[in-house]
């Protein structure tokens, strides 16, 4: 399975973002081969609409698990249409711990959509 996670830099143990459109970067952790990747967040510097373009990327990149602070309306609507979870990364503060979290089932499902952090570049 294809975990997603919002990153302020492009390590395992960097410090997790606070924001899912405009985050840096997206770790990309495949739960079966333990493999990371890391991408830059394209849509992080969009005019509007940079979390429903994050969606599409993390579509592209065949993504299955979202692990975010939270996410907005328009986000959130494109999570659901492309039958992505998202789960809210709580007070986990790096991928690994966060990823070892939702492992461990201690992650809560993100059902409505927030608006912290929206519009902040």
């Amino acid at each position: 399975m294809k975990l997603a996670l919002c990153s302020t830099g492009q390590e395992f143990t960097s410090t997790l973002d606070e924001r899912f459109g405009r985050t840096n970067y997206f770790i990309f952790y495949n739960t079966e081969s333990s493999e990371m990747d890391v991408v830059e967040n394209s849509a992080r510097e969009a005019a509007g609409g940079a979390g429903g373009l994050a969606v599409q990327q993390l579509v592209d990149n065949g993504v299955e698990i979202l692990i975010a602070p939270e996410v907005g309306p328009q986000a959130l609507d494109a999570l659901n249409r492309f039958n992505i979870p998202a789960f809210k990364q709580g007070i986990f503060k790096t991928a690994e711990r966060a990823i070892a979290a939702w492992g461990n089932g201690e992650l809560i499902e993100i059902e409505k959509p927030g608006n912290k952090g929206l519009h902040k570049a």
